[in-house]
Formats: C-alpha cells, structure tokens, sequence
C-alpha cells in the first residue's frame, strides 16, 4: 500500500500516542499546533487531515479541511453537540469528501454476550480533563453496544458524574446496562461483562488507521451511524441530567 501525504493538527498527548502509529503508514507533512495555527499550509498534495485537538475546536477546525474537500480523520467525539455532529456529515457529504470519528474499540473484535444485566468497567489512572467523561469513555462503549441500547425503549435509571468517577444505569428492551469508569485507580482495566477488552493481538489503533488509508472509495456510513449514535445517547442523557 503506497503511503498517503497527511496532516496533523494537535500535539498533544493524544497526538504523541497517535503520530508514531500513523507514520507506519503515511508520510506526515506538518504538525499544526496552537502556535502555528491550522491554516497556513500547504493541501495540495495532502490526502488526510487528523484532528487530535480538544473536543471544542473539532467543529471549526473539521469544517475548515473538509471545505478544502480534504479527507478528514477526527478524534471521538466529533463534536460535543448532536445537531453541529449531523451538520459535519451533511457538509463532508455535499463536499463529497470522507470524514471518519475514531472507532478503535471495533477494531478490537472481542466477543462478549449480552445479558439481562450488563456490567461495563472502565479504570485507569489519568490528570482530570475539563472534557467529560462522558464524552471521553462512555462513547466508545456507546457505539459499541448500538445494536443492543434501543433509543427508543430507553431509561436514564442513574447518572451520577463526580471529578473522576461516572455512574451510568441504563433500561433498554428488558436489559439493564450499568457503565463504571473511574480515572483515579492504580489499575487499568476495560471489562464488557468479564470480557477483558485490552487484550488484543494486533494494535486496534494501527488496524484501524490501516484501514481507513485501504480504500478510498470505503464505505463509511456504519462510522457514520456509530457517531451518530453515541452522540444522541450522549445527548439524551446531557438533556435529563447536565
């Protein structure tokens, strides 16, 4: 597979744990940060953008690139608002261009069953964010259990989100979903009803930028559903409790 020229906005810490990944199977042009800006580069031989800066620069920044019909990779979420998510795929779609969220937890291919009661656990230990837990954990496990989380059967049980801990009850189709995540724990665990889901033959980040570069002409409006999804879980409970 011939590498593809791309661009990367962000250095953070993220960005540090992404860029040797991405440089296995791209070339990496420029690296914007805040100093530099985003807008003074040269596209004209860049296939891909990333975007790994924080949560509420990814609309402008997403929106600028995908005006310039670049293909756009962006960190989870894409945006922290449903309704601004929907208008990036409507504008990615009328520029006829690709525009991809982070979805590394399916390139992980675990197999876990869904029960009457569901227990989903995340802990690690990690400096407090000013984003959300919600938005930083709970939406990877969101998509991730679509097919089993009715939108439209759904009951907000419990939320309860402190400085480094987030309760989550959910009802949905006679199951109970009950989502933990804790960032102040010596240990590192993400368990889906005793599935240890850290543990993985290949690295699903690689997988999964491998897979984005495979084709251009893929098919992404499962990542579009997934997206969509947690997004409006996300804004269902945002609406009830915050």
């Amino acid at each position: 597979m011939k590498k593809k020229n791309v661009g990367i906005i962000g250095n953070g810490k993220w960005a540090k744990i992404m860029i040797p990944k991405i440089k296995k199977f791209a070339n990496i042009k420029f690296i914007a940060n805040t100093k530099t800006g985003y807008k003074k580069f040269n596209l004209s031989k860049i296939s891909w953008i990333f975007v790994l800066t924080n949560n509420a620069t990814h609309y402008d920044i997403v929106k600028y690139f995908l005006n310039k019909k670049k293909k756009v990779f962006c960190e989870k979420p894409l945006t922290i608002h449903l309704k601004s998510t929907i208008k990036l795929f409507n504008f990615a779609r009328r520029k006829k261009t690709n525009l991809y969220v982070n979805d590394v937890e399916f390139f992980k291919k675990k197999r876990y069953k869904i029960k009457s009661q569901n227990f989903i656990l995340r802990k690690k230990k990690s400096q407090t964010s000013k984003d959300s837990l919600l938005h930083r954990f709970a939406y990877h496990d969101f998509y991730l259990l679509k097919k089993h989380i009715n939108l439209e059967d759904l009951k907000v049980k419990k939320y309860q989100e402190q400085k480094n801990h987030l309760l989550i009850i959910l009802l949905t189709d006679n199951k109970t979903f009950k989502f933990i995540y804790d960032i102040n724990s010596k240990d590192k665990k993400h368990k889906i009803n005793n599935v240890n889901m850290m543990l993985f033959k290949k690295d699903p980040i690689e997988k999964m930028i491998k897979y984005i570069f495979k084709n251009d002409n893929l098919d992404y409006r499962e990542n579009i559903s997934n997206s969509f999804f947690a997004g409006k879980l996300i804004s269902i409970i945002n609406n009830k409790y915050c």
